[in-house]
């Protein structure tokens, strides 16, 4: 059994950000760790010592409407296909319910397709590919992904 999602913190916000320098090909800036601090649509999964699991959220507008927009979601690669990346997205559509609003929103690696299917099984749709999302990593596009809630 895993630890539960914890708040990001003064205290993991080192393991956090050595999770995500491992698992993304992005790097992301100190004002997005700043804003994952004591924020409760950021959370992570500590295990043994080490952040294992990192989701982080935004209310965002897109055109008119609002929606939940899924900044930073993963998962250790070890720990791929345990049901973490499933809760990680339960929280995800928690807290969009709890902001009252019904539709996610992401951006994915054209490359990823382990994450595309991931998502694509859970409802999300790709509504269209952005050409040139990522600044520093090749291949620079990104599916923009879409679920909207029940």
């Amino acid at each position: 059994m895993f630890a539960d999602l914890t708040q990001i913190d003064d205290f993991n916000i080192g393991k956090v950000k050595t999770l995500n320098q491992g698992i993304f090909p992005v790097s992301y800036s100190p004002t997005f760790y700043q804003e994952c601090m004591d924020n409760d649509l950021c959370q992570t999964i500590i295990q043994h010592g080490e952040a294992v699991a990192i989701v982080c959220l935004k209310p965002e507008i897109v055109g008119c409407a609002k929606v939940m927009y899924v900044r930073s979601l993963g998962v250790s690669p070890l720990l791929r296909e345990s049901g973490i990346g499933s809760r990680l997205l339960h929280f995800v559509e928690m807290k969009t319910r709890e902001y009252k609003l019904d539709k996610i929103m992401l951006h994915v690696q054209v490359s990823n397709q382990i994450a595309i299917d991931f998502y694509q099984r859970r409802g999300f749709v790709l509504v269209e590919t952005v050409k040139n999302y990522y600044r520093r990593c090749l291949p620079a596009d990104a599916h923009l992904m879409i679920r909207r809630l029940q």
